[in-house]
C-alpha cells in the first residue's frame, strides 16, 4: 500500500514538473533599438543575445543583416525619448539592417494568439503608446485610429469576420518613423468556425510615405536622431548581459 501510494506521489510530481515546463515562459529579455541606429548600438542597448540570434551585417556596400526572435519572450523596445514604445512579450520579431543600420521591425507583440477581448486590450494599450507619442494616421489612405467604444469595438468584430479579415491604420511620425498597425483575424473567422483567435502586427521603419528625394537616408548621419546624451527610455543592460 505505501509503495503504490509513493509511485502516485511521483507520479504527481513527474506531472507537475511537465507541466511547470510547458507552460514556464523565460524571463523577458530586452531588443531595444531605434530605426537609423548603428547594430553595434543594438547589441549593447540590449539584454536580448543579438549577436546570437542575428546574420550579422555584411562587410560590404549593402552592410544587409537581420536580427531574429523565434523564442518566448522578448520585449522590444522603440528607443526614442519622444516617439518610443514598449511592446508586450513576443516570440516572433525580425529587425533587419541596411548599411549596417537598423532599418525595418516586423513582429508580433504577444506570445500566442488571442480571444476578441482579450487582443482588443493590447490593442488599446498599443494605441494609447502609440498616440502618447505622438504618431498620427496617415489621413491620405483613410487610416485612423482603432475606435475601441463599446460599439467601435462590435463594428470591429463584425469586420473581422468579412472578406480580408483584418483592420490596418498606417501611423507616421512625419519625416521620421512610419508604422504599419494591424489587427486580425488569426484563426476561424475565414470559415465561421469558433473559436476565433486574433493577432495584432507591429511593423515600423522609416516615414516611406513622406519620404522625398533628396531626403536622409537611414544609415546617414543627418537622418534624425535623438540628440546625445538624452536619456533613453529602455532599461540598460548590465556588464555581460549579452554573452548570457
Amino acid at each position: 500500500m505505501r509503495r503504490r501510494r509513493l509511485g502516485w506521489v511521483v507520479a504527481a510530481g513527474l506531472f507537475a514538473a511537465g507541466t511547470w515546463s510547458y507552460f514556464w515562459i523565460p524571463e523577458p529579455t530586452i531588443l531595444a533599438f531605434r530605426v537609423g541606429q548603428p547594430f553595434e548600438e543594438v547589441v549593447r542597448h540590449s539584454t536580448f543575445p543579438v549577436m546570437a540570434r542575428s546574420n550579422l551585417p555584411a562587410d560590404d556596400s549593402r552592410g544587409f543583416g537581420a536580427t531574429w526572435v523565434q523564442e518566448p519572450a522578448v520585449i522590444i523596445c522603440f528607443d526614442d525619448p519622444e516617439h518610443g514604445f514598449i511592446l508586450p512579450p513576443t516570440k516572433f520579431a525580425a529587425l533587419t539592417y541596411t548599411h549596417n543600420t537598423a532599418a525595418v521591425l516586423s513582429t508580433s507583440p504577444m506570445l500566442e494568439k488571442l480571444p476578441f477581448d482579450e487582443a482588443v486590450a493590447v490593442l488599446e494599450n498599443l494605441q494609447n503608446q502609440f498616440k502618447a507619442g505622438g504618431w498620427q494616421p496617415w489621413e491620405v489612405d483613410g487610416s485612423v485610429w482603432f475606435d475601441l467604444s463599446p460599439g467601435g469595438k462590435q463594428r470591429l468584430y463584425a469586420r473581422m469576420l468579412e472578406p480580408g479579415y483584418m483592420q490596418t491604420a498606417v501611423l507616421r511620425v512625419p519625416k521620421k518613423y512610419g508604422m504599419i498597425f494591424r489587427f486580425w483575424c488569426a484563426e476561424g473567422c475565414w470559415t465561421r468556425e469558433p473559436p476565433y483567435r486574433f493577432l495584432i502586427d507591429v511593423g515600423v521603419s522609416e516615414d516611406l510615405e513622406g519620404k522625398k528625394p533628396g531626403d536622409p537616408q537611414v544609415w546617414d548621419k543627418a537622418f534624425p536622431a535623438p540628440a546625445p546624451g538624452t536619456r533613453s527610455r529602455c532599461p540598460r543592460p548590465d556588464a555581460g548581459a549579452q554573452s548570457r
